[in-house]
């Protein structure tokens, strides 16, 4: 199951990029990257943005391929998106790669003119090695650890042209997100039994082209 989860996102990134780049449907292509924290997911949403002091931090690429817009006539897209995400682990353990496989909903409806999404994405995700803080905080804890666990993206983004009123950026988009690695509180029997995992807060860059 790892090894079809980690094929399967290489395949799309190579083989199925290839085939879409020249067709006329458009693609999101998204460059983000951040450092981890320590902090769990419900105090960085609050706010809380402490960064982890060994600065662990990731760098990922992802291509998106929209599936609805305005889903049943709501200000909210669907777009199914496959990641990899290269890890720097500053010498605590080796670098690594993480692969991403997710549905993301932008909701896209806020009460001024420059245009705004919030996003929220569920997935799975498959690393090479377990990250350095998510193994420190559970093996710490006498918890099981995965390579496979599940995978959260939360985003909130604005329109670069708007922005600065370019019509060659009305497509792009830049935000912040945060990158969400875990087990559903040990819930989950397919992930191993993980109760707990790993948070990055990262800066994006996202067009759609």
């Amino acid at each position: 199951m790892f090894r079809l989860i980690k094929f399967l996102s290489i395949y799309i990134l190579i083989v199925h990029w290839q085939t879409f780049v020249f067709a006329e449907e458009k693609l999101y292509y998204r460059i983000a990257g951040g450092l981890a924290t320590d902090t769990d997911l419900q105090k960085i949403v609050r706010g809380d943005l402490e960064i982890d002091d060994r600065h662990t931090g990731i760098l990922g690429f992802e291509i998106g391929k929209p599936l609805v817009e305005d889903v049943y006539g709501l200000p909210v897209d669907l777009v199914a998106k496959v990641g990899l995400i290269r890890h720097f682990e500053r010498g605590l353990q080796d670098d690594f790669n993480q692969y991403t496989l997710s549905i993301k909903a932008y909701y896209k409806k806020f009460p001024w003119s420059i245009g705004t999404r919030l996003g929220f994405a569920n997935g799975l995700s498959y690393a090479d090695q377990i990250p350095f803080v998510e193994r420190e905080s559970l093996e710490g804890r006498n918890r099981n650890t995965s390579h496979l666990l599940h995978h959260m993206d939360l985003s909130f983004d604005m329109n670069l042209g708007d922005i600065f009123n370019s019509k060659k950026l009305k497509d792009c988009f830049f935000g912040v997100a945060i990158s969400h690695r875990s087990g559903i509180f040990g819930e989950v029997k397919f992930y191993g039994d993980v109760d707990g995992g790993s948070n990055y807060n990262m800066f994006l860059i996202e067009c759609l082209k």
